[in-house]
């Protein structure tokens, strides 16, 4: 398993303090045999939004983090009325992630932020190559500050703190496979409990060595866990979809996907472990190989993700639409997400992405090593 970022939380201020922490524990977790991808800031919003140069502002923020040694760095949730200047500002800026607060962690809606966050989305899928910009951008519902993945982390000020950010589908892969070998000749149901029984046991180990790796740098930040989310790659070793199957015994998006994917939040929320972040199931369409050939071959549609995020994760994550959709769809498609996330009190985000030039059943044509290239879905 390896670890897709360690996150640190920070103001402005404590940006150097922060940045060492973040070289700390990237040595500590890599002597400790973990292979650590990426080093992420997230910052306090505050005084972004007073600046009336919102694209000065972001450059600054990514020299910043850039010559502090972080990969990337998100400035938060920005405010409604900065919202129309976003899309410009993250065009001018390669590593710069940011978000729009749809719903609040009461579950409240707020329909001005999700009229901006779909113009933001349709302004940056031209504004950016190939509509590339948007893996930048998400819009959160009920989300709260200290989740270690991108784009919904960010920092709420106060105290820095650090959280890791592992790829835990890997984790499920072998379960999974584990749970098959053992159960493959008896029901799903059987092969489902084991797999929770894997699941949850492989959770624990991997929580308790990070933990004792990061246990020195304690007492310079506050280090708030693992957000044991089961994030994919686009390595087989590491698909989330292929974990499903392989427990369900039908492809991904078949009756019974749903129930495969309650069993593997069942298994991150048995865990003896601090849960941070979403601690679910996460579905990026674009991330997963498994994912994106079951979408390829019209297996599921963006409304099923949004039912099965109804037991697990992060919502609708990397959806690929055309880049004739309507900023209307596109607003009523965060709407659906704040209204699911509202209802249940739990975190979800939408992070949309049209492509110009493409139609729903079209393929996509990204040269990016972190995508898998699937079909077009209709909004």
């Amino acid at each position: 398993m390896r670890i897709r970022t360690i996150t640190v939380g920070a103001c402005e201020a404590d940006v150097p303090r922060a940045a060492r922490a973040a070289r700390t524990a990237r040595q500590r977790l890599e002597d400790a045999g973990y292979t650590v991808q990426t080093l992420r800031l997230a910052l306090d919003t505050t005084g972004i939004d007073r600046c009336a140069d919102l694209t000065t502002v972001l450059r600054g923020t990514e020299a910043l983090a850039l010559d502090a040694g972080f990969d990337y760095v998100s400035i938060g949730r920005v405010a409604n009325d900065r919202l129309p200047l976003l899309a410009e500002a993250l065009a001018a800026t390669d590593t710069v992630f940011a978000s729009a607060r749809i719903a609040g962690r009461d579950g409240t809606m707020d329909p001005a932020a999700v009229t901006a966050a779909a113009q933001v989305i349709t302004t940056l899928a031209s504004a950016t190559p190939g509509g590339f910009g948007n893996l930048r951008f998400a819009a959160l519902a009920c989300v709260a500050p200290g989740s270690p993945f991108f784009p919904a982390s960010y920092h709420s000020g106060g105290e820095p703190w650090l959280a890791i950010g592992p790829e835990a589908a890997a984790l499920a892969v072998e379960a999974a496979q584990e749970a098959a070998g053992e159960y493959a000749t008896q029901s799903v149901a059987a092969r489902t409990r084991r797999f929770i029984q894997h699941l949850t046991a492989r959770i624990e180990a991997h929580d308790m060595r990070i933990r004792a790796a990061l246990q020195e740098i304690a007492d310079d930040i506050y280090v708030a866990g693992c957000d044991w989310s089961l994030a994919p790659h686009p390595d087989a070793p590491c698909s989330i979809g292929a974990a499903i199957e392989r427990v369900s015994g039908a492809p991904f998006g078949e009756p019974g996907t749903l129930a495969i994917i309650r069993a593997c939040t069942d298994a991150i929320r048995a865990a003896r472990v601090i849960l941070i972040g979403f601690s679910g199931v996460m579905l990026p369409v674009l991330e997963d190989a498994v994912l994106a050939q079951r979408n390829a071959e019209e297996r599921y549609g963006w409304r099923d993700l949004l039912a099965f995020s109804a037991v697990c994760g992060t919502g609708l994550d990397t959806i690929p639409l055309p880049g004739d959709t309507f900023t209307e769809q596109i607003e009523g498609m965060l709407a659906e997400v704040a209204a699911l996330a509202g209802a249940l009190r739990k975190p979800l985000t939408a992070r949309l992405m049209p492509i110009p030039g493409l139609r729903a059943g079209d393929m996509t044509a990204f040269d990016f090593p972190y995508f898998v290239n699937t079909r077009i879905m209709a909004p």
